[in-house]
């Protein structure tokens, strides 16, 4: 999944530069030579070819070996979780089993939307719109599964639409707002609409305060040492998401 995303950020960015199409199949980015099979293994061709094309010896690029280990980590420590019981539930009650298995599997496309555009921002500072509309659209897909689990207008249903109004609001309000009065200084225009998809997902406010605490505090970390540069915000929101969403349960065990 990670390979694939990262392949698929640069065929994006390549059609948002009017350059020519990559192909059906990868390629050197350098000398636009077609890869075998055994050079395309995730992780394990870029460890052995040492980061090089086999072909002209130039350098492949962090990102590539980067967004692999980011999918590793993403869907490997989801699906962990997932199968020991402790994240199972992802929305509604977890009797409506059918009802969370279309959510995961709703969630695993909307993780792989996240990756892109992680991928995307890293590299070029920027989030592609398309893309996050996909993002808010799947979060929307997500929510009405949770809201299919409610029936009639009662305490259930309530606590749902207020709940989810605040993970958005905290998320995508807050960055909203820093966007507009700081003209992009602060924040980007696409952060607010990861914020939205994000909180789509989340639908607790409790948990949308940990993706913000955590998101801003790993964030700051990394900027101190480049204190005069603008950093790419989008790897750190989502990143923060997939650690709150692992730990959902532990962390709504210290709900106020």
């Amino acid at each position: 999944m990670g390979s694939f995303c990262c392949c698929q950020a640069w065929r994006i960015r390549y059609k948002e530069e009017g350059k020519k199409d990559l192909g059906k199949r990868s390629v050197c980015l350098k000398c636009g030579r077609q890869l075998k099979w055994y050079e395309n293994v995730p992780v394990v061709s870029w460890l052995v070819q040492r980061g090089k094309c086999r072909g002209c010896g130039k350098e492949i690029g962090a990102a590539e070996i980067l967004s692999e280990l980011a999918g590793i980590a993403i869907f490997g420590i989801l699906g962990a979780v997932s199968v020991s019981g402790l994240g199972f539930c992802i929305v509604g009650n977890c009797a409506y089993s059918n009802r969370n298995f279309l959510a995961i599997g709703v969630l695993a496309v909307l993780l792989v939307a996240l990756l892109i555009l992680a991928i995307y921002d890293a590299k070029w500072g920027e989030l592609p719109t398309r893309l996050l509309v996909v993002g808010i659209v799947l979060g929307i897909g997500i929510w009405a599964i949770s809201f299919s689990t409610t029936w009639g207008w009662g305490e259930g249903m309530r606590e749902l639409v207020l709940e989810t109004l605040g993970a958005v609001g905290i998320l995508g309000g807050i960055y909203y707002l820093l966007y507009f009065f700081s003209k992009e200084n602060l924040v980007g225009g696409g952060d607010w609409m990861l914020g939205v998809a994000i909180g789509l997902v989340l639908q607790d406010w409790w948990l949308a305060i940990w993706v913000l605490f955590l998101s801003n505090l790993v964030g700051a970390i990394v900027m101190l040492p480049q204190r005069k540069k603008k950093i790419a915000f989008g790897p750190f929101l989502a990143g923060a998401f997939v650690v709150v969403l692992a730990l959902k349960w532990v962390i709504l065990g210290f709900k106020p």
